[in-house]
């Protein structure tokens, strides 16, 4: 009797895929600069990436390196590492920036009728305790941008998108950092119409009092009763 066939061994598991995005330099996010690197990588029979090299600079240091910081640590897969020639895959990465959205200024008409004279009371916003915490996990979304406010301070002023009850956010700025953080919740209670408005602020106690009372008293166009 013939022996049986021999059963081929299963290869061994692989690790994730790992294909990070390299972080962007900060000084060419300021620029607004984008490029195109391309990699010559060498893989494993996983498509772990061994070693990479620049293949094509995209003109800028910065871009080039954090490709290659990046790239070191990914896992393409086996697919990858079939179509190797010996053993080296090249890999094109690029930097691009999301298009900046354009809003239309509609002035403050967007502000309702309702609220022109309300009440303003003050309200926490926890897990936010600065504005740049404001700006990098509160899920903004600007519908409608108003004129800004105050003319003699950079500011800006917009409505959430679909927030209900209506929700408006004011930022203040000392050179490119916010500062000030209000967001602005547009409620009837009682009949009477109520501002109820999160004060967030960085800076000394001094200067955040300040700003607070400037926020209690009202938008210029919706004073405070």
């Amino acid at each position: 009797m013939p022996a049986a066939p021999a059963v081929a061994a299963d290869a061994p598991a692989c690790p994730p895929l790992v294909r990070d995005v390299p972080a962007y330099p900060d000084d060419l996010r300021q620029t607004q600069a984008q490029g195109s690197v391309l990699l010559d990588l060498r893989v494993d029979a996983c498509g772990q990436v061994m070693d990479a090299a620049i293949a094509q600079s995209s003109g800028h240091a910065a871009f080039d390196a954090a490709a290659l910081k990046a790239s070191r640590g990914w896992v393409l897969g086996r697919d990858v590492a079939s179509g190797a020639v010996g053993g080296q895959v090249r890999v094109p990465l690029d930097f691009k920036l999301p298009q900046r959205r354009s809003y239309a200024y509609v002035g403050h008409d967007d502000w309702p009728a309702t609220h022109r004279r309300p009440r303003y009371v003050l309200e926490g916003l926890p897990g936010y305790a600065a504005p740049t915490a404001v700006l990098d996990r509160y899920d903004l979304q600007p519908e409608v941008m108003l004129t800004p406010p105050y003319p003699y301070v950079r500011n800006m002023l917009f409505r959430q998108r679909g927030a209900a009850p209506r929700e408006y956010w004011l930022f203040m700025y000392l050179g490119d950092r916010a500062t000030v953080a209000a967001r602005y919740r547009l409620v009837m209670e009682n009949d009477e119409p109520v501002v109820r408005v999160a004060f967030v602020c960085e800076g000394t106690e001094k200067h955040c009092a300040r700003d607070r009372r400037l926020v209690m008293k009202g938008l210029p166009f919706a004073r405070a009763r």
